[in-house]
């Protein structure tokens, strides 16, 4: 696999402009453009980094399937970012309407920091579509990410409509442990959801991703697994990374999104 490093924005904080980099991984051999998967990183909105030690696994899982691969850097706790007038302003009512849903994910999973996020990966897929024949990208982008960077890639999936953000459209988001927050701002966006979750996750509590595929009105399969380990593509600890990464593919390939949840084994409840 071919590796770049790239800065792709400049982004305000309360300490100045921060330059964020991407690190975007290619197969080997180009020549044919490529789907993009946007990999948010995991961190609680509190800490993280593109540079992850399983981002190289997750990068050549996904470019031996022939597709490109990026993960971002986004602003977190320091130096706290400054968040457009318009994102500043919704955030009141997406916190009440979190409240009022009954959300039950940590409250620093619903406030400013993951909006932030939405800026910024909102500003990392303008900049991959705009350059997408130079990347050597398709223009058909996908959203990945596991905890945190599930949440993200969900909230970058519906937000930026509510926000005044521009992106280009998604196609696939594959979201492991994750959650959304805000019900009353689900909307058609023409993207198939893949989720993961285990009942007895207490970092991301399952209600609110159950909550989240029974009211999407775009096609959603949930998984849940009794031995999902919290934030893993993987069924059970002994799936190896190559078979889960497999069957994210396999579900962005499919032609019945929402049959694939019944394809999966008996012994892994399906919802």
């Amino acid at each position: 696999m071919i590796s770049h490093n790239l800065v792709y924005a400049e982004a305000p904080t309360r300490k100045g402009p921060r330059a964020l980099e991407a690190d975007l991984y290619l197969p080997e051999g180009g020549g044919v453009p490529c789907d993009l998967v946007v990999w948010m990183h995991s961190g609680g909105f509190r800490s993280g980094s593109r540079s992850h030690p399983a981002h190289g696994h997750i990068a050549r899982a996904f470019t031996a399937q022939g597709y490109a691969c990026a993960f971002i850097d986004y602003r977190l706790a320091r130096p706290y970012a400054l968040l457009r007038p318009e994102t500043e302003a919704a955030l009141p009512a997406l916190i009440a309407e979190a409240a009022a849903a009954g959300e039950e994910m940590n409250e620093t999973f619903l406030a400013a920091r993951p909006l932030a996020v939405v800026e910024d990966c909102c500003a990392f897929l303008n900049r991959a579509a705009a350059e997408a024949a130079g990347w050597g990208l398709s223009g058909r982008f996908l959203l990945g990410g596991s905890s945190a960077g599930a949440i993200s890639a969900l909230n970058t999936l519906y937000l930026p409509r509510h926000l005044g953000l521009a992106r280009p459209e998604i196609a696939t988001v594959f979201a492991f442990s994750g959650g959304f927050g805000y019900p009353p701002r689900l909307w058609p966006t023409g993207a198939r959801i893949l989720a993961l979750h285990n009942a007895a996750d207490d970092k991301v509590p399952v209600s609110s991703i159950r909550r989240f595929a029974a009211a999407t009105p775009d096609p959603c399969a949930l998984i849940e697994s009794a031995e999902q380990v919290h934030g893993s593509p993987k069924l059970t600890p002994g799936e190896s990374f190559v078979e889960a990464i497999g069957r994210a593919v396999a579900f962005d390939r499919c032609p019945d999104p929402r049959g694939f949840a019944a394809a999966v084994p008996a012994a892994v409840p399906a919802v």
